[in-house]
């Protein structure tokens, strides 16, 4: 039971950097801009750490992992629950919104909304059963004094920075003197991630689109000759015989362009 706590406080942490690290890289590719997502100082999303975590211990309880489908809908319920209790007190108590679903189809207050509940959902069948055997894995068997050691640093940074935080939020202007030096520690570590991150991620997205128009291109030329190849004489060439099959050459050609749209597209 002691060791179960020990991975279960270093699985929160490990899935709120991850968490961290896809909000950047999401928030980078849509806007073409590295951006900070975290509402701490440092690289952690907690709402992800909390995420997994109630998925997890939801399923000793209720056993629901062994099916995909009730995997995915309990998994969307409980991310979009936890989406949206954390929205609410971010909004009502701090007066601030770190993300907004309000103009989303079937939103409740803007706090979460049905299209991200499924994909929550569908993240979670990923999380859990491609993941999280190999997080639970490099956690479970590590030696339980270096599991204390880590539990105690990430605790402290992430209490540090929690108290910090909350001092801004709420307006106290009173110095709380080493304790904002380590934040500060932390934020210069979280906007170097991030530039590392969000920038590398807008590089390959730019690389994906940038061969996706060299394919629509080489595309266009090769029907540009097919249809140049038609008109020429393949019109009046009525006949191929292709795997034993006799079928118009014209027909044929056709059938190569609806190939080659249908490749691109996929």
């Amino acid at each position: 039971m002691y060791n179960i706590l020990l991975d279960g406080i270093l699985l929160f942490f490990i899935y709120g950097f991850l968490g961290w690290c896809l909000e950047v890289v999401y928030v980078a590719i849509k806007n073409r801009k590295a951006e900070n997502r975290g509402f701490l100082n440092g690289p952690i999303c907690p709402i992800y750490g909390f995420g997994m975590l109630s998925v997890i211990s939801g399923n000793l309880t209720l056993g629901f992992l062994n099916n995909n489908f009730v995997l995915l809908i309990v998994g969307g319920i409980i991310c979009s629950a936890i989406e949206l209790i954390g929205g609410w007190i971010l909004d009502k108590v701090f007066h601030m919104r770190w993300w907004d679903y309000s103009n989303r189809r079937f939103n409740i207050g803007g706090y979460i909304c049905l299209r991200f509940s499924i994909i929550w959902g569908v993240g979670v069948v990923f999380a859990v059963r491609l993941l999280h055997p190999l997080v639970f894995h490099l956690v479970h068997n590590r030696n339980v004094v270096l599991k204390i050691v880590a539990i105690c640093c990430f605790t402290t940074v992430f209490l540090i920075d929690m108290v910090v935080t909350l001092k801004k939020l709420i307006g106290i202007r009173q110095s709380l003197g080493q304790l904002e030096l380590v934040a500060e520690e932390l934020h210069e570590v979280g906007e170097q991630l991030k530039d590392v991150m969000g920038n590398s991620a807008i590089a390959l997205a730019d690389n994906h689109l940038e061969r996706q128009k060299e394919l629509m291109e080489k595309r266009d030329l090769l029907i540009k000759r097919l249809e140049k190849h038609k008109t020429v004489g393949f019109r009046h060439a009525p006949w191929l015989n292709k795997n034993g099959k006799s079928i118009r050459i014209e027909e044929y050609v056709n059938n190569i362009q609806k190939k080659l749209d249908s490749l691109l597209k996929g």
